[in-house]
């Protein structure tokens, strides 16, 4: 089972291209076969598979008979965070939001607050004026920028050019109450959308009280996943539906696509039931070593599957495993979530 496949699905999100990979597999000859489509290709039975997976969260495990079955998953634009303001804020926000799994771009038009050597190989810096940086973006619907510059003026000005886009997935702007509100009261003097300025997260970020830099960024990185994640803030209490959007570890990805003759097993969870500690979609490479790269939750019920990956890994061999965290069993190893588990693993 090459990874090829795996080089073409990384190029094609890098692209920002939103794709299909199906993955048809029989659990008898251990047969796999895998095929990527772009979404605005698919016709009939492809079609068919991938309209489940957008119904189940951008995944669908779809049993054909009783030895073959279809793993369809579907990859959307890759989720960017667009920081305007490489401030003390805007520094910690892009380091916090790159470990979450945020593609991380951060705009100033200061060298010296704008410089790779400060943000590192994981964000892409932009070191231009405001105006500049929108040329080079191409900011689509599935972005989140927040705006944290030095100044009302370039804040407005940046506020300005995203409001002329289509709706964003989030916009959030810092500064006072008394602040915001004049400048909303600005904007929609100057002919602005009331219903899209409404829309703008401001002041920013979850009320925690935040002080520090920090402290402020990771109230606005919570603010933004509880936006990705539920749609709106939930009311305490209140049961949430969370989305899980089939997000591939970027790690797990490029591994896979660098591998070269190493003896691995990729483990993909197919289908959860009840409270797991991670959601159908998520993946995890486990070496011949034990080593891993991502993760499907942790605890007993990953040691398991990394135990019987290890021994699959090289062998090309096929399997799904159920892991059931309702009985007494997982009671009795401290497994909390009280739910169910199914994972297929693919020896390499």
């Amino acid at each position: 089972m090459g990874t090829e496949i795996y080089k073409t699905l990384l190029e094609d999100l890098n692209k920002g291209e939103e794709v299909a990979l199906i993955t048809k597999y029989n659990l008898e000859t251990k047969k796999v076969e895998k095929n990527i489509y772009n979404l605005e290709e698919l016709e009939g039975k492809n079609l068919e598979y991938v309209n489940k997976a957008k119904e189940k969260n951008l995944i669908a495990n779809i049993k054909i008979n009783n030895e073959e079955s279809v793993l369809a998953e579907v990859f959307k634009r890759e989720h960017r965070l667009i920081v305007f303001g490489a401030g003390h804020v805007g520094y910690h926000l892009c380091h916090f939001a790159s470990k979450v799994g945020f593609n991380t771009i951060v705009v100033d038009d200061r060298p010296y607050f704008a410089n790779k050597e400060k943000f590192g190989d994981d964000i892409q810096v932009i070191c231009n004026t405001f105006e500049n940086a929108f040329e080079i973006l191409d900011i689509h619907e599935e972005d989140y920028v927040v705006i944290v510059t030095r100044g009302h003026k370039h804040d407005k000005f940046c506020l300005e050019k995203i409001l002329s886009l289509d709706e964003l997935n989030y916009i959030g702007m810092i500064g006072s109450k008394r602040r915001v509100k004049i400048m909303k009261e600005e904007l929609i003097e100057e002919g602005y959308l009331k219903e899209k300025i409404e829309n703008i997260y401001s002041p920013i970020g979850l009320n925690i009280g935040a002080v520090t830099p920090e402290e402020i960024a990771i109230s606005i990185l919570a603010e933004i996943i509880s936006v990705k994640r539920i749609g709106k803030l939930a009311v305490k209490n209140e049961p949430i539906k969370v989305s899980n959007s089939c997000e591939l570890n970027k790690d797990v990805l490029e591994a896979l696509a660098k591998s070269q003759n190493e003896k691995m097993s990729l483990v993909t969870v197919i289908s959860t039931k009840g409270s797991t500690p991670r959601k159908a979609g998520s993946k995890m490479i486990v070496y011949d070593s034990g080593n891993i790269i991502g993760t499907i939750g942790g605890g007993c019920a990953e040691a398991k599957i990394i135990k019987d990956a290890a021994l699959m890994a090289g062998s090309k061999n096929l399997k799904i495993e159920t892991i059931d965290m309702t009985g007494e069993i997982a009671e009795e190893e401290g497994m909390v979530c009280g739910g169910k588990m199914t994972v297929l693993i693919e020896a390499i």
